[in-house]
Protein backbone atom coordinates (compact mmCIF):
# COMPACT_ATOMS: atom_id res chain seq x y z
CA UNK A 1 0.00 0.00 0.00
CA UNK A 2 1.23 3.53 -0.91
CA UNK A 3 2.77 5.87 2.44
CA UNK A 4 0.08 7.60 4.33
CA UNK A 5 1.11 11.41 5.12
CA UNK A 6 -1.16 11.90 8.69
CA UNK A 7 -3.53 14.75 8.82
CA UNK A 8 -2.58 16.92 11.67
CA UNK A 9 -5.83 18.37 13.64
CA UNK A 10 -5.21 20.86 15.81
CA UNK A 11 -8.58 22.21 16.87
CA UNK A 12 -9.41 24.85 19.61
CA UNK A 13 -10.33 23.30 22.80
CA UNK A 14 -12.93 24.82 25.09
CA UNK A 15 -12.05 24.23 28.52
CA UNK A 16 -14.68 24.80 31.63
CA UNK A 17 -14.11 25.20 35.39
CA UNK A 18 -14.83 21.62 36.63
CA UNK A 19 -17.40 22.01 39.59
CA UNK A 20 -19.80 24.26 36.58
CA UNK A 21 -22.66 21.88 37.89
CA UNK A 22 -22.64 23.37 41.35
CA UNK A 23 -21.73 26.91 40.93
CA UNK A 24 -23.86 27.22 38.09
CA UNK A 25 -27.22 26.16 40.44
CA UNK A 26 -26.35 28.86 42.97
CA UNK A 27 -28.25 32.22 42.43
CA UNK A 28 -25.71 34.76 40.62
CA UNK A 29 -23.32 31.83 40.37
CA UNK A 30 -20.32 31.86 38.32
CA UNK A 31 -17.89 29.60 36.28
CA UNK A 32 -14.69 29.99 34.03
CA UNK A 33 -14.59 29.13 30.88
CA UNK A 34 -11.85 29.65 28.06
CA UNK A 35 -10.80 28.78 24.54
CA UNK A 36 -7.79 27.68 23.64
CA UNK A 37 -5.98 27.15 20.16
CA UNK A 38 -2.58 25.64 20.16
CA UNK A 39 0.51 27.67 20.34
CA UNK A 40 -1.41 30.93 20.48
CA UNK A 41 -3.21 32.64 23.68
CA UNK A 42 -7.00 31.38 25.30
CA UNK A 43 -9.93 33.53 25.58
CA UNK A 44 -10.89 33.83 28.85
CA UNK A 45 -14.62 34.22 29.59
CA UNK A 46 -17.55 33.69 32.24
CA UNK A 47 -20.63 32.00 32.68
CA UNK A 48 -22.95 33.39 35.29
CA UNK A 49 -26.38 32.00 36.48
CA UNK A 50 -29.18 34.88 36.72
CA UNK A 51 -31.33 32.86 38.72
CA UNK A 52 -31.43 29.26 40.42
CA UNK A 53 -34.84 28.20 38.71
CA UNK A 54 -35.25 24.24 38.10
CA UNK A 55 -35.03 24.84 34.69
CA UNK A 56 -31.97 27.33 33.97
CA UNK A 57 -31.07 26.61 30.10
CA UNK A 58 -32.55 30.28 29.52
CA UNK A 59 -30.75 31.95 32.44
CA UNK A 60 -27.05 31.22 31.89
CA UNK A 61 -25.27 34.37 30.18
CA UNK A 62 -22.05 34.34 28.71
CA UNK A 63 -19.20 36.32 28.08
CA UNK A 64 -16.27 37.08 25.77
CA UNK A 65 -18.10 35.26 22.60
CA UNK A 66 -18.73 32.41 24.34
CA UNK A 67 -22.64 30.71 23.98
CA UNK A 68 -24.29 28.98 25.83
CA UNK A 69 -26.48 26.11 23.71
CA UNK A 70 -27.76 24.13 26.38
CA UNK A 71 -27.87 23.36 29.85
CA UNK A 72 -28.89 20.65 32.40
CA UNK A 73 -27.73 19.31 35.80
CA UNK A 74 -25.09 17.12 34.57
CA UNK A 75 -24.75 18.36 30.74
CA UNK A 76 -23.36 21.80 29.39
CA UNK A 77 -23.06 22.33 25.52
CA UNK A 78 -20.83 25.41 24.80
CA UNK A 79 -19.50 27.14 21.82
CA UNK A 80 -17.59 30.00 21.00
CA UNK A 81 -17.48 32.47 17.81
CA UNK A 82 -13.95 33.19 17.24
CA UNK A 83 -12.55 30.74 16.57
CA UNK A 84 -15.42 28.89 15.85
CA UNK A 85 -15.61 25.49 18.10
CA UNK A 86 -17.83 23.70 20.16
CA UNK A 87 -18.15 21.01 23.23
CA UNK A 88 -20.54 19.10 25.56
CA UNK A 89 -19.62 19.02 28.81
CA UNK A 90 -20.40 16.62 31.33
CA UNK A 91 -20.34 16.31 35.20
CA UNK A 92 -20.31 13.16 36.72
CA UNK A 93 -23.71 11.42 37.82
CA UNK A 94 -21.86 9.86 40.42
CA UNK A 95 -18.93 10.65 42.48
CA UNK A 96 -17.72 7.44 44.91
CA UNK A 97 -15.15 9.05 47.59
CA UNK A 98 -15.39 5.93 49.19
CA UNK A 99 -13.73 3.54 47.35
CA UNK A 100 -10.23 5.14 47.70
CA UNK A 101 -8.35 7.88 49.52
CA UNK A 102 -5.48 7.61 47.54
CA UNK A 103 -4.81 7.94 43.43
CA UNK A 104 -6.94 5.33 41.63
CA UNK A 105 -4.13 3.85 39.08
CA UNK A 106 -6.49 1.57 37.06
CA UNK A 107 -10.01 -0.05 37.30
CA UNK A 108 -12.48 -2.35 34.99
CA UNK A 109 -16.37 -2.36 35.36
CA UNK A 110 -18.82 -4.95 34.02
CA UNK A 111 -22.85 -3.96 34.45
CA UNK A 112 -22.67 -5.13 38.33
CA UNK A 113 -18.88 -4.83 39.71
CA UNK A 114 -16.16 -2.52 39.40
CA UNK A 115 -12.21 -3.60 40.19
CA UNK A 116 -9.91 -0.81 41.10
CA UNK A 117 -6.20 -0.77 42.77
CA UNK A 118 -5.02 3.02 44.57
CA UNK A 119 -1.44 4.17 45.57
CA UNK A 120 -1.73 2.75 48.82
CA UNK A 121 -1.67 -1.07 46.95
CA UNK A 122 -5.63 -1.41 48.19
CA UNK A 123 -6.93 -3.64 45.33
CA UNK A 124 -10.60 -3.88 45.47
CA UNK A 125 -14.11 -5.06 44.28
CA UNK A 126 -16.93 -2.58 44.39
CA UNK A 127 -20.27 -2.42 43.50
CA UNK A 128 -20.64 -0.41 40.01
CA UNK A 129 -23.76 1.42 40.75
CA UNK A 130 -23.43 2.60 44.88
CA UNK A 131 -19.22 2.29 44.84
CA UNK A 132 -19.93 0.18 47.70
CA UNK A 133 -16.88 -2.14 48.60
CA UNK A 134 -17.44 -5.68 49.04
CA UNK A 135 -14.12 -7.09 48.65
CA UNK A 136 -10.39 -6.24 49.44
CA UNK A 137 -7.51 -8.63 47.18
CA UNK A 138 -5.13 -8.85 49.30
CA UNK A 139 -1.97 -10.67 48.15
CA UNK A 140 0.16 -9.11 46.34
CA UNK A 141 3.30 -7.64 48.11
CA UNK A 142 4.37 -4.35 45.97
CA UNK A 143 2.21 -1.96 44.04
CA UNK A 144 -0.33 -3.06 41.51
CA UNK A 145 -0.34 -1.10 38.23
CA UNK A 146 -3.24 -3.33 36.30
CA UNK A 147 -6.32 -4.80 37.34
CA UNK A 148 -9.25 -5.84 34.98
CA UNK A 149 -12.20 -8.04 34.38
CA UNK A 150 -12.11 -11.54 32.28
CA UNK A 151 -15.37 -11.41 29.95
CA UNK A 152 -17.25 -13.31 32.35
CA UNK A 153 -17.17 -10.55 34.72
CA UNK A 154 -16.47 -12.85 37.87
CA UNK A 155 -12.65 -13.72 37.49
CA UNK A 156 -10.10 -10.69 37.84
CA UNK A 157 -6.31 -10.17 36.76
CA UNK A 158 -4.18 -7.92 38.50
CA UNK A 159 -0.52 -7.63 37.84
CA UNK A 160 2.37 -5.20 39.07
CA UNK A 161 5.59 -4.36 40.90
CA UNK A 162 6.23 -7.45 42.41
CA UNK A 163 6.94 -9.24 39.03
CA UNK A 164 3.19 -11.44 39.79
CA UNK A 165 0.17 -12.05 37.43
CA UNK A 166 -2.77 -13.20 40.19
CA UNK A 167 -6.09 -14.32 38.97
CA UNK A 168 -8.79 -14.30 41.11
CA UNK A 169 -12.05 -15.30 42.11
CA UNK A 170 -15.09 -11.44 42.19
CA UNK A 171 -17.13 -13.85 44.28
CA UNK A 172 -14.99 -15.20 47.17
CA UNK A 173 -11.89 -12.79 47.22
CA UNK A 174 -9.44 -16.12 46.99
CA UNK A 175 -6.85 -16.45 44.35
CA UNK A 176 -6.16 -19.87 43.05
CA UNK A 177 -3.77 -18.97 40.27
CA UNK A 178 -0.46 -17.04 40.25
CA UNK A 179 2.21 -16.38 37.58
CA UNK A 180 5.43 -15.30 37.75
CA UNK A 181 8.61 -15.67 35.18
CA UNK A 182 8.56 -11.50 34.66
CA UNK A 183 11.83 -10.08 35.93
CA UNK A 184 11.04 -6.59 36.38
CA UNK A 185 7.36 -4.47 37.27
CA UNK A 186 4.25 -5.85 35.03
CA UNK A 187 2.65 -2.53 33.40
CA UNK A 188 -0.07 -3.69 31.36
CA UNK A 189 -1.94 -6.99 30.91
CA UNK A 190 -4.27 -8.35 27.65
CA UNK A 191 -6.84 -11.24 27.68
CA UNK A 192 -7.24 -13.55 24.27
CA UNK A 193 -10.71 -14.09 23.93
CA UNK A 194 -12.34 -16.09 27.27
CA UNK A 195 -9.27 -16.11 28.70
CA UNK A 196 -7.74 -19.53 28.69
CA UNK A 197 -4.46 -17.26 27.54
CA UNK A 198 -3.35 -14.21 28.42
CA UNK A 199 -0.76 -11.51 27.77
CA UNK A 200 1.63 -9.41 29.99
CA UNK A 201 4.52 -7.16 29.05
CA UNK A 202 6.80 -5.52 31.46
CA UNK A 203 9.56 -3.23 32.42
CA UNK A 204 12.01 -5.98 31.66
CA UNK A 205 11.33 -5.73 28.01
CA UNK A 206 9.03 -8.62 27.48
CA UNK A 207 5.60 -9.79 26.10
CA UNK A 208 4.72 -12.68 27.58
CA UNK A 209 1.57 -15.32 26.52
CA UNK A 210 0.84 -17.34 29.82
CA UNK A 211 -1.08 -20.55 30.08
CA UNK A 212 -3.95 -19.53 32.75
CA UNK A 213 -4.45 -23.40 33.09
CA UNK A 214 -1.10 -24.50 34.18
CA UNK A 215 -0.24 -21.57 35.65
CA UNK A 216 2.98 -21.62 33.16
CA UNK A 217 4.76 -19.00 30.48
CA UNK A 218 3.80 -20.56 26.82
CA UNK A 219 6.49 -18.25 24.81
CA UNK A 220 8.13 -15.02 25.26
CA UNK A 221 6.04 -13.09 22.12
CA UNK A 222 8.65 -10.00 22.09
CA UNK A 223 12.28 -8.72 23.84
CA UNK A 224 12.41 -4.98 23.77
CA UNK A 225 15.50 -2.87 24.97
CA UNK A 226 13.32 -0.99 27.45
CA UNK A 227 9.74 -0.79 29.22
CA UNK A 228 7.38 -1.82 26.99
CA UNK A 229 4.38 0.20 28.31
CA UNK A 230 0.94 -0.74 27.36
CA UNK A 231 -0.33 -3.85 25.65
CA UNK A 232 -3.68 -5.26 23.56
CA UNK A 233 -4.85 -8.23 21.75
CA UNK A 234 -7.40 -8.24 19.10
CA UNK A 235 -8.45 -9.99 15.63
CA UNK A 236 -7.49 -8.20 12.60
CA UNK A 237 -8.21 -8.60 9.08
CA UNK A 238 -4.35 -8.49 8.16
CA UNK A 239 -2.35 -11.15 7.34
CA UNK A 240 -0.32 -11.62 11.32
CA UNK A 241 2.07 -14.89 10.09
CA UNK A 242 2.02 -18.54 10.37
CA UNK A 243 3.89 -20.15 12.74
CA UNK A 244 6.88 -21.92 11.55
CA UNK A 245 6.19 -24.95 13.97
CA UNK A 246 2.43 -26.32 15.07
CA UNK A 247 1.45 -23.72 18.27
CA UNK A 248 0.39 -26.00 21.57
CA UNK A 249 -2.87 -27.16 22.34
CA UNK A 250 -2.70 -24.83 25.83
CA UNK A 251 -2.85 -21.93 22.75
CA UNK A 252 -6.66 -21.26 22.70
CA UNK A 253 -8.07 -18.84 20.16
CA UNK A 254 -4.77 -16.89 19.27
CA UNK A 255 -4.97 -17.67 15.79
CA UNK A 256 -5.58 -14.36 13.30
CA UNK A 257 -4.99 -12.19 16.22
CA UNK A 258 -2.53 -8.97 16.78
CA UNK A 259 -0.48 -8.22 19.65
CA UNK A 260 -0.22 -4.70 20.05
CA UNK A 261 2.76 -3.24 22.11
CA UNK A 262 3.52 0.64 22.90
CA UNK A 263 6.84 0.72 24.10
CA UNK A 264 8.95 3.71 26.50
CA UNK A 265 11.13 4.48 23.60
CA UNK A 266 8.15 5.24 21.45
CA UNK A 267 8.10 2.23 19.32
CA UNK A 268 4.80 0.75 18.18
CA UNK A 269 5.29 -3.07 17.57
CA UNK A 270 2.53 -5.60 16.41
CA UNK A 271 3.21 -9.35 16.57
CA UNK A 272 1.43 -12.41 15.48
CA UNK A 273 0.24 -13.48 18.74
CA UNK A 274 0.27 -16.98 16.97
CA UNK A 275 2.93 -16.65 14.58
CA UNK A 276 5.33 -15.03 17.31
CA UNK A 277 6.64 -12.86 14.14
CA UNK A 278 7.05 -9.14 14.12
CA UNK A 279 4.34 -7.40 11.29
CA UNK A 280 5.39 -4.18 12.04
CA UNK A 281 7.11 -1.92 13.80
CA UNK A 282 6.75 2.02 14.14
CA UNK A 283 8.86 4.93 15.70
CA UNK A 284 7.80 7.77 17.36
CA UNK A 285 9.59 10.65 18.94
CA UNK A 286 7.79 9.84 22.61
CA UNK A 287 7.35 7.34 25.09
CA UNK A 288 4.00 5.79 23.83
CA UNK A 289 1.49 5.76 27.72
CA UNK A 290 -1.59 3.62 25.87
CA UNK A 291 -3.12 1.66 23.26
CA UNK A 292 -6.42 0.31 22.00
CA UNK A 293 -8.01 -1.23 19.06
CA UNK A 294 -10.49 0.86 17.05
CA UNK A 295 -11.71 -1.60 14.15
CA UNK A 296 -10.21 -4.85 12.77
CA UNK A 297 -7.71 -2.24 10.81
CA UNK A 298 -7.01 0.32 12.94
CA UNK A 299 -5.60 1.05 16.37
CA UNK A 300 -5.09 4.37 18.28
CA UNK A 301 -2.37 5.20 21.04
CA UNK A 302 -1.60 8.20 23.15
CA UNK A 303 2.34 9.69 24.07
CA UNK A 304 3.48 11.27 26.27
CA UNK A 305 3.96 14.50 24.29
CA UNK A 306 0.35 15.02 24.67
CA UNK A 307 -0.36 13.53 20.91
CA UNK A 308 -3.16 10.74 20.11
CA UNK A 309 -2.65 8.76 16.73
CA UNK A 310 -4.84 6.65 14.76
CA UNK A 311 -2.81 4.18 12.62
CA UNK A 312 -3.78 2.17 9.80
CA UNK A 313 -2.41 -1.74 10.45
CA UNK A 314 -2.71 -2.34 6.64
CA UNK A 315 0.01 0.77 5.70
CA UNK A 316 1.36 0.37 8.82
CA UNK A 317 1.51 3.91 9.50
CA UNK A 318 -0.60 7.07 11.02
CA UNK A 319 -3.29 8.53 9.59
CA UNK A 320 -3.95 11.11 11.68
CA UNK A 321 -2.56 12.88 14.32
CA UNK A 322 -4.44 14.59 17.37
CA UNK A 323 -2.08 17.71 18.58
CA UNK A 324 -4.39 19.97 20.65
CA UNK A 325 -2.17 19.69 23.77
CA UNK A 326 0.95 18.87 25.01
CA UNK A 327 -0.43 17.18 28.52
CA UNK A 328 0.55 13.67 28.48
CA UNK A 329 -2.21 10.70 27.39
CA UNK A 330 -2.47 8.67 30.38
CA UNK A 331 -5.26 6.31 28.97
CA UNK A 332 -7.77 5.65 26.09
CA UNK A 333 -10.65 3.70 25.41
CA UNK A 334 -12.46 2.87 22.42
CA UNK A 335 -16.17 3.58 22.23
CA UNK A 336 -18.87 4.61 19.41
CA UNK A 337 -16.60 5.11 16.74
CA UNK A 338 -13.96 7.44 18.60
CA UNK A 339 -12.01 7.14 21.91
CA UNK A 340 -11.58 8.65 25.44
CA UNK A 341 -8.24 10.15 26.36
CA UNK A 342 -7.72 10.85 30.03
CA UNK A 343 -4.55 13.03 30.19
CA UNK A 344 -2.08 14.88 33.05
CA UNK A 345 -3.37 17.88 33.09
CA UNK A 346 -7.26 16.31 34.14
CA UNK A 347 -8.79 16.76 30.87
CA UNK A 348 -10.56 13.38 29.89
CA UNK A 349 -12.00 14.36 26.08
CA UNK A 350 -13.52 12.36 23.23
CA UNK A 351 -12.35 12.25 19.73
CA UNK A 352 -14.51 10.95 17.23
CA UNK A 353 -13.36 9.73 14.14
CA UNK A 354 -16.36 10.10 12.16
CA UNK A 355 -18.13 13.51 12.86
CA UNK A 356 -16.81 16.44 14.03
CA UNK A 357 -18.27 16.14 17.94
CA UNK A 358 -16.12 16.84 21.36
CA UNK A 359 -17.44 15.73 24.58
CA UNK A 360 -15.36 16.37 27.73
CA UNK A 361 -15.57 14.58 31.20
CA UNK A 362 -15.27 17.39 34.16
CA UNK A 363 -14.78 17.03 37.61
CA UNK A 364 -11.09 16.17 38.02
CA UNK A 365 -10.01 19.54 37.86
CA UNK A 366 -6.31 19.36 37.57
CA UNK A 367 -5.77 16.03 39.21
CA UNK A 368 -4.16 13.39 36.01
CA UNK A 369 -6.68 11.09 34.92
CA UNK A 370 -5.22 7.72 34.98
CA UNK A 371 -7.57 5.20 34.05
CA UNK A 372 -11.01 4.73 32.24
CA UNK A 373 -13.58 2.17 31.82
CA UNK A 374 -16.67 1.98 29.86
CA UNK A 375 -19.25 -1.23 30.47
CA UNK A 376 -21.94 -0.12 27.78
CA UNK A 377 -23.75 2.20 29.65
CA UNK A 378 -21.66 4.14 31.45
CA UNK A 379 -17.73 5.34 31.84
CA UNK A 380 -15.65 5.52 35.34
CA UNK A 381 -12.50 7.48 35.59
CA UNK A 382 -10.24 7.19 37.97
CA UNK A 383 -7.92 10.01 39.00
CA UNK A 384 -5.43 11.11 41.52
CA UNK A 385 -7.67 12.90 43.78
CA UNK A 386 -8.95 9.22 44.68
CA UNK A 387 -12.20 9.66 43.48
CA UNK A 388 -14.27 7.12 40.93
CA UNK A 389 -16.64 9.16 39.11
CA UNK A 390 -18.99 7.64 37.05
CA UNK A 391 -20.45 9.10 33.65
CA UNK A 392 -23.63 8.16 31.84
CA UNK A 393 -23.76 9.85 28.16
CA UNK A 394 -25.95 9.23 25.16
CA UNK A 395 -24.05 8.81 21.68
Amino acid sequence: MESVTPTIVKRPLLSLQCDWDEALWEKNGTAWVSCREYGKTSTHGKLTSVDSSENISHTVEASDGFKVENITSVSLYLSHQDPNCKCEFYAPNKIFSNIHQKSVLSLDVTAELGVSVCSENRLLVWNANTGTVLRNLEGHVWDVYHCSFFPSGVVILSAGADMQIKIWSAVTGHSPVTLTGHKAAITDTAIVERGRNIVSVSKDGTARLWDCGKSSCLHVLSEENGNINCCAVAPIDIDVGVPDIPPSDREVATEGKLLLLGCESGCLKGVGLQSHKQIFQYKCDSAINCCCFISSNSVAFGTQDGKVWLFDLRASLPVTVWEESTSPVLCLISIKNGIFCGRADGTCIYISFVSDRCIQLTGPAFDPVYCLAYNGHSIYTGSRDGLVRKYDIQF
